[in-house]
């Protein structure tokens, strides 16, 4: 069965493990313990770093839960699986190699290549994902616009549309990015989502005009249904399948494009453990650093691939005759 499809199987579960991963970063690296004793009262101050869970009462601060002066009545009852936060320095562990102490080593300022890893799925996550989605939502505007506005109106569109896609995506996301006052994450959002709308506009104006010829639309416009009512209640929910397979295409690039623009310096703010910032860093060492180039590099090709190998399991989905092929 398609829906059973090794490429479903798999995108489903990389994508499960990096949302995990990106959920559960402050409790899975944390400089703060998971379960802790203070002042005779057990809170949890990994848990308190989650956006949800503010309310567990101990604040998760260096000085407060260093490992070697415990003081103020503060004891560790449970700790995390990587006691290092992404941020955490450590110059007496400056570039060491994969060891029991640090599992995939230390960058130039000894923090922890796992901690950042781990804390880097959030942001990959976040800025694809939100990217994606406002690709998604801009680029079904201009194609149905475009698909039911008539021949003049289709015609601009499209011309916009392929001046759009004669930009190189980069070096476009790059300036825009630029251009920003205050670079972060919501710049780098909107830097991406600009660029990545233009094949989703294409692809939502072709399914438009080949169903607004099919003999349902023709029965919803002589029903009385207007160009908003016929776009929104039949339109989309027949087209929505092969939009959010391209939409998942879409996803996996935005992660690369946010690596990429953060290791060129124009992502997330610097000291921010993001994917592309640890490669950055890789590349400035004089002396090689491997695990800095490998791990990071790892996290990113399973999200890549669980991004393609989703979109492919639902494009068999959607067309079962395709996963008879081969």
């Amino acid at each position: 069965m398609a829906a059973s499809s090794p490429s479903l199987r798999g995108g489903r579960a990389l994508g499960i493990a990096a949302l995990a991963a990106a959920l559960l970063a402050p409790v899975l690296a944390n400089e703060a313990p998971l379960l802790a004793r203070s002042t005779g009262a057990i809170c949890s101050p990994a848990l308190g770093a989650l956006p949800l869970t503010a309310w567990a009462g101990c604040a998760v601060a260096t000085v407060d839960w260093n490992r070697e002066r415990l003081s103020g009545g503060k004891s560790i009852l449970l700790d995390v699986p990587i006691p290092f936060g992404p941020e955490q320095t450590n110059l007496n562990a400056v570039l060491k190699p994969p060891g029991r102490s640090h599992w995939l080593g230390t960058d130039s300022l000894g923090r922890d290549v796992l901690a950042r890893v781990i804390h880097g799925f959030p942001i990959a996550l976040l800025v694809g994902g939100l990217a994606t989605l406002l690709s998604l939502l801009l680029g079904m505007l201009v194609g149905g616009i475009a698909g039911l506005g008539g021949r003049w109106v289709d015609l601009g569109l499209s011309r916009v549309v392929d001046l759009m896609a004669c930009f190189p995506t980069l070096i476009l996301a790059l300036a825009l990015a630029a251009a920003a006052q205050r670079p972060g994450v919501a710049s780098l959002v909107i830097a991406i989502g600009l660029t990545r709308w233009t094949g989703i506009a294409r692809f939502f104006r072709g399914e438009v005009l080949r169903q607004r010829g099919l003999l349902y639309c023709d029965a919803a416009v002589a029903a009385g249904a207007g160009a908003p009512r016929l776009l929104l209640r039949h339109l989309l929910p027949n087209a929505l399948a092969p939009i959010l397979i391209t939409a998942a295409f879409s996803a996996s690039h935005a992660v690369l494009l946010e690596a990429g623009m953060s290791f060129l310096g124009l992502g997330v703010p610097p000291g921010t453990a993001s994917w592309g910032g640890i490669l950055a860093e890789a590349q400035r060492q004089v002396v090689p650093a491997w695990w800095l180039v490998l791990f990071p590099s790892l996290a990113l090709f399973l999200t890549v691939l669980g991004c393609n190998l989703l979109a492919e399991g639902l494009r068999e989905s959607a067309d079962p005759g395709l996963s008879r092929l081969g």
